[in-house]
């Protein structure tokens, strides 16, 4: 009688073993035993070039990719490498400037930056332990109640259009990346009428209730407005000043904690301290040996920052 599990036995393909990859510090070591012998070196690497803890992980699998590449290309590329050479191998090819720029080009409502973070990664990585917080023990009740705030918004306002199909695309577009032509079209407005008529009601609409929210969770001191009138033409004005007329004025202590809390950040600390300084973006650009052509959106950034801590 046929022995079945031998004949199966026999049948089957040989299984091959984990390739290996022979490395100067440690003999051979599959890709597996290679990340885990450089990951937490490249970690802490980055952590003192000023990559924020969020981005650590992305960065570290960018970095091991391309050594994985590197080493299907040549198998004994980390041969003659030591551990140092291979981590800083992995450091140049982690991608961080490509990551921030696609960052920075939405605006985030609470990043996890913090002055403290070298520190305490663990903390914000895990517990949400954030910079700026009233309540720090618990931060991710803050999270809570702004995604139920958000919701009430959103079902308050799609309630008030629900019988306008064209104002909830609206809504949708203004809340949602979707383009302004895609959301025309599917609404069969020609752009201009779009825009007039559906996107900016929807928009200030979307402002208002977003600000009302802002200012029932927020209890602040009524602001004396002093009225100034302008000479010749018997008009009003309130006198609120630019945060470079604040800093003018002798109020550089929120100018100085935003430099000291991005510091390890060279790019944004400089942008920060050009924009204090009244640089231009080529000047700023030169004297920290950038390119004049990539700096202006640091120094946009740096902007919208300083406005932002002297509201």
């Amino acid at each position: 009688m046929t022995d079945f599990r031998s004949l199966i036995r026999s049948q089957l393909a040989p299984m091959h073993p984990a390739p290996t990859y022979l490395t100067e510090w440690a003999g051979r070591q599959t890709s597996e035993q290679i990340y885990d012998n450089l990951a937490v070196y490249a970690s802490n690497i980055m952590k003192l070039y000023g990559v924020l803890p969020y981005e650590i992980p992305d960065c570290i699998q960018a970095g091991f990719v391309a050594l994985l590449e590197q080493l299907a290309r040549e198998p004994y590329f980390l041969a003659s490498m030591t551990r140092r050479q291979a981590v800083y191998f992995i450091l140049a090819r982690c991608k961080i400037s490509t990551m921030r720029y696609r960052e920075q080009q939405y605006d985030s409502l609470d990043a996890l930056v913090s002055d403290d973070w070298h520190d305490t990664s663990d903390e914000h990585a895990i517990t949400g332990w954030e910079h700026h917080r009233e309540e720090r023990w618990a931060a991710w009740a803050t999270d809570v109640d702004l995604r139920l705030d958000v919701e009430r918004v959103m079902g308050k306002l799609a309630a008030k259009y629900i019988d306008s199909p064209k104002h909830l695309i609206a809504l949708y577009q203004v809340t949602t990346s979707v383009k302004r032509c895609d959301a025309a079209q599917l609404a069969g407005v020609t752009h201009w009428n779009w825009l007039k008529t559906y996107v900016e009601p929807v928009l200030k609409d979307v402002r208002y209730e977003f600000a009302q929210v802002f200012i029932e969770n927020h209890s602040y001191p009524p602001v004396r407005d002093v009225m100034v009138e302008k000479r010749n033409k018997g008009q009003f004005t309130s006198p609120n000043l630019s945060w470079r007329q604040q800093y003018q004025r002798g109020l550089t202590e929120p100018a100085e904690a935003l430099l000291e809390q991005y510091a390890q950040i060279p790019c944004l600390a400089g942008a920060i301290r050009a924009q204090i300084e009244g640089k231009t973006y080529r000047q700023a650009a030169l004297d920290m040996g950038r390119n004049p052509n990539s700096f202006p959106k640091h120094m946009k950034r740096a902007a919208r920052m300083l406005s932002a801590a002297y509201a």
